[in-house]
């Protein structure tokens, strides 16, 4: 790192260039957390963990006993350098979830209200600072997913459930609107455009992945096809996007692509304009046997080449390479099923939930800087496509 602080200071390497070679280097020397530690508190299997993309401080969890819970990231660290993160607002007994909590998502634009579904039938907004459910939709049957748009100002809540359809439910008007019919068998996964708003992704236990416009009458615009079979039906019968069920969508950092995780215990991305496999391989090595909502996530926009990090069943995190499906490290420390996996992209952090109810801390080695010295000139320039400046 003192290389590039010096040409920083001589003004011979572009700033840009500065913050993604460091970044690059912190995230490829991730290791478990020797100082900080996040109370189990969970009484059951962590289900899903969600950091605020506003100002990367609060992280909800939600466990297999209904709970809820609220970290301050930031917490201080004690006189010996160790941080002990507890929760600050938690779900009370009275008001949690029947069952398991099944996904969580933050409201795009402010921190005060947070979203759940559960398998307790029901999609509930809860308002942060008192911890209490304001409102709640009923769906009838176990919800394993919901996805709300981090650019849409329609504030549509989509919902994955055992019901092959899927529910759209609107947080203005407190009641479902419509329903987007098309798959055969349970809705596993979903996911809105980060590019745009209307735009739904959507993957199914029938192995397809639908994509959909909510504004149209035949909302269905394809169905993705793993071998990019030249069709002139984008909805024919015999697309399908894996050999089993789908139950994890995530896009790349750039918008371009969308990576997708199967049952069948592979790993597909997909370019999103076209819709057609990029047929990366990302190798046999992962497990997926359960059909539970599986939350992955990619590095922030100055890691490069960006990173993908995906929890297994053989309780792992496995990072890989995006771009070329290259296997780079295994992350080893749960006692139990990896079901979830969280950044923090402004550290270079990543967070992992488990069956074992523990959240882990994964955090860039202190000396991933030693790497950097000036004896390995070759490196200065590793994490650049070019020496342009970035459009």
């Amino acid at each position: 790192m003192y290389s590039f602080l010096k040409k920083r200071e001589h003004g011979t390497i572009r700033p840009w260039k500065f913050v993604r070679a460091e970044s690059t280097k912190r995230a490829y020397s991730l290791q478990l957390s020797p100082t900080k530690e996040i109370t189990r508190v969970h009484r059951g299997s962590v289900q899903s963990i969600k950091v605020e993309n506003i100002e990367q401080r609060y992280m909800l969890s939600g466990g297999g006993d209904g709970r809820i819970h609220v970290y301050d990231l930031n917490t201080p660290p004690k006189s010996d350098g160790h941080v002990r993160i507890e929760p600050i607002a938690s779900v009370t007994r009275e008001n949690r979830h029947y069952y398991s909590v099944t996904t969580l998502s933050w409201f795009p634009f402010d921190t005060g209200m947070f979203i759940s579904s559960s398998n307790d039938n029901t999609i509930r907004i809860w308002d942060t600072n008192s911890m209490t459910s304001v409102c709640a939709f009923h769906l009838g049957s176990h919800v394993h997913c919901q996805a709300i748009s981090p650019i849409a100002s329609h504030c549509l809540v989509a919902s994955g459930a055992d019901d092959p359809r899927i529910r759209l439910c609107d947080l203005k008007s407190g009641a479902s609107t419509h329903s987007l019919t098309g798959h055969n068998g349970s809705v596993l996964s979903v996911a809105w455009s980060p590019r745009q708003e209307h735009v739904l992704y959507s993957g199914g236990a029938d192995g397809t992945i639908r994509v959909w416009d909510i504004r149209r009458a035949h909302a269905c615009l394809m169905s993705l096809d793993q071998h990019n079979t030249d069709n002139s039906d984008p909805l024919a019968d015999t697309n399908k996007a894996h050999g089993a069920g789908v139950n994890g969508l995530i896009f790349s950092s750039d918008n371009e692509r969308i990576i997708s995780l199967g049952l069948d215990e592979k790993i597909r991305m997909w370019d999103m304009d076209t819709g057609r496999n990029t047929l990366v391989n990302y190798g046999s090595l992962w497990r997926n046997r359960f059909q539970w909502y599986m939350e992955a996530t990619v590095s922030g926009p100055d890691v490069w080449p960006p990173l993908l990090y995906v929890p297994s069943d053989d309780q792992q995190v496995l990072v890989y390479e995006l771009n070329t499906g290259r296997l780079l490290r295994r992350l080893k420390g749960a006692y139990g099923r990896v079901t979830c996996v969280e950044k923090r992209a402004g550290l270079q952090e990543i967070y992992s939930g488990s069956m074992d109810c523990e959240i882990l801390v994964w955090e860039p080695a202190e000396d991933h800087s030693l790497s950097m010295e000036d004896e390995h000139p070759s490196e200065e320039d590793a994490w650049s496509a070019s020496d342009e400046d970035p459009e």
